[in-house]
């Protein structure tokens, strides 16, 4: 069961300076993982997601990065503060990435094998045999058939699926605390995507890693996280456990992404429904809630007043909007069920 925190990220913020000015992709954004959880970070593209967890991993300095914030371990170190050195020996021992496209992840032009065995070297003094052993192990654990064999191919010799698994097992080589999968299962069909969802949920419960969940799909939100945090524009708009996440939504951005899942329960409607509008620029975000441009709901506090992420309707469930709590429940149902309506059909 889920313990003690494992990492927890205070007040984060990334910005990168261009010719333009600076692009805040990422904007006070703050959670905690603890031991044994699934974490979701939930949002569209371009909401700062990827960025957040690149930026846990160091993989986000630059002369043009502007980060502060915190992001702080079980042990007290601050992988935000910690030298570039700090870093090499925590990646891939403490903290593991899967990164959301395996076939550029990994080098084509080495056997797959070298590059786990590459990875368990660089952290630990065993020798090759023992690493090379490991890892046809750790491709046995994951699902691939055959592994002795295996692990002697190259990355274009394996499916999307099979090079996703590779990924995993890599992640997985030096046992780390903490696993952040970045849309792991994005151009996979379903059937292998329900198994890599399986292998991560077993292997949380083998070894007890923690583990950040970064995607776009509620459907995989459903299947494993235990909690879940929905970011818009680079900020946390809204973040609770997932039950009353998909029960209770308390933010107009959350009511859009659960009204845009296609519901097998009901008949099919003749447009699937979306959000209006577009996400707002970065560079440029808007004043206020940046959701503001594309909230129905939206009133003369939204756009001139930066809502407080506070807790307004439970403990532990947090979200970012002016709306008093009962309006939200009366105004996020749409032809009975939650969602948003299009813009153009709420006066303004």
């Amino acid at each position: 069961m889920p313990g003690d925190d494992v990492l927890t990220v205070s007040n984060l913020r990334v910005g990168f300076r261009g010719e333009r000015g600076t692009v805040q992709a990422v904007d006070d954004v703050s959670f905690t993982l603890r031991r044994g959880e699934i974490v979701s970070i939930v949002g569209e593209s371009g909401s700062g997601k990827s960025v957040s967890a690149m930026t846990l991993m160091g993989l986000t300095r630059s002369r043009s990065a502007v980060i502060s914030g915190s992001a702080v371990m079980a042990d007290g170190t601050d992988l935000i503060t910690a030298s570039n050195q700090q870093l090499q020996r925590i990646r891939g021992s403490r903290i593991s990435m899967i990164f959301q496209d395996p076939m550029s992840a990994l080098t084509p032009v080495y056997r797959v094998g070298d590059q786990i065995i590459e990875q368990i070297r660089a952290h630990e003094k065993v020798s090759k045999a023992a690493a090379k052993a490991r890892a046809v192990d750790l491709l046995s654990r994951v699902g691939i058939p055959r592994a002795s064999e295996r692990v002697d191919d190259y990355p274009h010799q394996f499916s999307g699926g099979m090079r996703q698994r590779v990924m995993i097992a890599m992640a997985l080589s030096c046992s780390p605390e903490i696993l952040i999968a970045d849309e792991p299962t994005t151009a996979l069909d379903v059937t292998i995507q329900a198994q890599i969802l399986g292998e991560i949920e077993r292997l949380r419960d083998e070894i007890g890693v923690s583990v950040l969940l970064i995607t776009h799909d509620l459907g995989v939100v459903a299947e494993v996280a235990s909690r879940v945090v929905v970011m818009y524009s680079g900020r946390v708009v809204e973040t609770a456990d997932l039950g009353p996440l998909f029960a209770d939504p308390m933010h107009p951005y959350t009511w859009g992404l659960l009204g845009s899942v296609p519901r097998v329960d009901r008949e099919r409607p003749d447009r699937l429904p979306t959000i209006s509008g577009s996400p707002p620029s970065l560079l440029h975000p808007p004043t206020g809630c940046h959701f503001t441009p594309r909230c129905p709901h939206r009133f003369d506090l939204c756009p001139s007043v930066v809502p407080e992420l506070a807790d307004r309707v439970a403990p532990g469930h947090a979200d970012r909007c002016h709306l008093s709590v009962d309006d939200k429940r009366a105004k996020r149902v749409v032809d009975g069920a939650i969602g948003l309506p299009a813009l153009t059909e709420v006066p303004r």
